[in-house]
């Protein structure tokens, strides 16, 4: 009668008793070779951590790249809706200390805030509107003469007399036939501005209404492990936007009344006209404050020179007092935003997208400065285990 043959071990099995075996007759062998798995396990750990900063990063730029790329060919689309993003954060600070101090419904206060604001626009244009045309329409004819006795001054000097080409084209500007011809092209660039202004409207309405509606339509693009992160980067950004557009409005109208109180009181033709450009053009940081300075002086400089050097230092004064005083309270609620950054994103988007793109230059920055301190500089240089 045959016996039985013993099973043939696995090749696995053998291989697990033979490193037991060599565990139990040599200990420092083994802690060596658990030494050296662990190592290993933790450079590939190492490594595809690594990996995953490096895609995130080329990720970001290519990101950047094709956004970038996009808005080249739809930048006026894009403003225009981030126009809109900024009438909503515009209507939700007031609808928010609403509901805060009354305990009313948000649907309520967004309509008391609407209101408030329509009627306050009905009646500063209801006010202001007709003595405001008459001395835009003096200034129109005033700035010509003005000019034309500046570029006869600069002749005297030597040191002057490069800018004396640019002001006697400016000083040949009049409603002459040849600008009349152009009538149609403007009142089409008139007219599509009143829509892009409508649509800015409307977009602000609806964000305004039911923002948490849009952010979780943006979420459902994102994995679940990211959305948490992604709700604070964007309050984060709402954040300093409704504090830079708070900031921003209030210095508006504190350079506006000092310069229509300094020029009143410098008996300044226009003063009321001038201090509102003033303040109008304030809301683009560095270069609109330049802009609203050039037409006083030359208004004052057409009365007599001396009141020109007045003017000048009313108007030095004015920003050296909203660059030391307002501007850091201000920046100690939103972002610091560097003077040259800004300067650049105004010229690039001003070539991009034309005047709109210089109105929102800086809070467009600001937004960029957001993202990349949260996105980049937190989550993957600072705290590289939340990537």
């Amino acid at each position: 009668m045959d016996t039985p043959l013993a099973p043939v071990p696995a090749p696995e099995h053998t291989a697990a008793q033979a490193e037991q075996t060599l565990r139990l007759s040599d200990p420092a062998q083994a802690a060596a070779s658990e030494a050296a798995a662990t190592v290993a396990a933790a450079q590939e750990l190492s490594d595809s951590r690594f990996l995953r900063r490096a895609l995130l990063v080329a990720g970001l730029f290519l990101f950047t790249g094709l956004t970038l790329t996009l808005m080249w060919f739809a930048s006026d689309v894009f403003l225009v809706l981030f126009a809109g993003i900024l009438m909503a954060v515009l209507l939700r600070a007031p609808t928010n200390w609403l509901v805060r101090r009354t305990g009313i419904s948000q649907a309520l206060a967004l309509g008391a805030t609407i209101t408030v604001l329509a009627l306050s626009l009905f009646v500063m244009v209801s006010l202001f509107a007709r003595p405001l045309a008459e001395q835009i329409g003096q200034l129109i004819e005033t700035l010509p003469q003005a000019m034309e006795r500046a570029e006869e001054w600069m002749g005297k000097y030597r040191w002057a007399r490069p800018l004396q080409p640019l002001l006697g084209e400016l000083s040949r500007i009049r409603l002459d036939s040849q600008l009349l011809g152009r009538a149609t092209g403007l009142i089409t660039s008139i007219g599509a501005a009143i829509g892009g202004l409508v649509v800015v409207i409307f977009i602000g309405i609806y964000l305004a209404a039911q923002p948490r509606l849009y952010q979780r339509g943006i979420m459902h693009l994102l994995p679940r492990r990211a959305r948490p992160r992604a709700y604070e980067v964007m309050d984060e950004i709402g954040r300093v936007l409704r504090a830079w557009l708070v900031g921003r409005l209030v210095t508006m109208a504190v350079v506006g009344a000092a310069a229509g109180i300094g020029l009143w009181w410098l008996q300044v033709p226009l003063a009321f006209t001038l201090a509102v450009m003033t303040g109008l053009l304030e809301f683009v940081p560095y270069i609109g404050p330049i802009l609203a300075a050039a037409a006083p002086l030359l208004i004052a400089f057409n009365l007599d020179p001396e009141l020109a050097f007045y003017v000048a230092l009313l108007y030095i004064g004015i920003q050296s007092a909203e660059n030391y005083l307002l501007s850091p309270l201000i920046e100690q609620r939103a972002v610091a935003l560097p003077p040259a950054l800004v300067v650049f994103s105004t010229l690039l988007l001003a070539a991009l997208a034309g005047p709109l793109g210089v109105l929102l230059a800086s809070p467009l920055t600001a937004t960029g400065i957001v993202a990349v301190k949260l996105l980049y500089v937190e989550d993957v240089v600072e705290n590289p285990t939340r990537s």
